[in-house]
């Protein structure tokens, strides 16, 4: 530890003038002074003025706050990540028979090719499955999804049963279920 040394005189009633040497820690520790060792004990300065150990104070000071920072960031996104898994639970723990009954209440219909006199600069994406990209061909049966995007029934079923969601616009099919009931 830091040590220093402090000359003490003082005056006896025969005016001799005697010497004591003081020695002081920057922390507790014994002392000892006096000709003769009769002046002895524990002596703490209690003031810690050293510039390396206020510059380690603010140092852990930091630290455990970074610490305390991180540990909380690490918390909230925990628990974000706990309330998306949660409600995508939810959303897998819908019974698959209100799923299917949903499907079925959407609508289908069958394919009829576009008459001749059709508008050439329109465009022709409708007349293909975006699921398999293969071309719609009459009589097919189609599944007609709300946000109104069509599918090949057959391609877009299994789709819906494990997404939910329009293939194309990833619009949910459940999002009208409050408003149909």
């Amino acid at each position: 530890g830091l040590r220093a040394t402090a000359k003490i005189t003082y005056e006896t009633v025969l005016q001799d003038n005697l010497g004591a040497t003081l020695t002081l820690w920057s922390s507790c520790g014994r002392s000892r002074g006096g000709l003769y060792g009769e002046w002895q004990g524990v002596i703490c300065t209690g003031e810690t003025n050293s510039q390396v150990q206020k510059y380690l104070q603010q140092l852990w000071d930091t630290v455990l706050l970074v610490a305390l920072i991180l540990c909380t960031g690490v918390i909230v996104q925990a628990r974000w990540q706990n309330q998306d898994h949660q409600l995508n639970n939810d959303l897998e723990l819908l019974p698959k028979q209100d799923i299917v009954k949903r499907m079925s209440s959407l609508k289908t219909r069958r394919y009829r090719k576009p008459k001749p006199w059709r508008d050439p600069n329109q465009a022709t994406e409708t007349d293909t499955c975006a699921v398999c990209l293969e071309p719609f061909i009459n009589n097919q049966c189609l599944r007609v999804l709300p946000c109104l995007h069509e599918y090949h029934r057959d391609c877009v079923d299994p789709w819906l049963l494990l997404q939910h969601t329009c293939p194309l616009c990833k619009r949910s099919i459940l999002s009208s279920v409050c408003k149909d009931s």
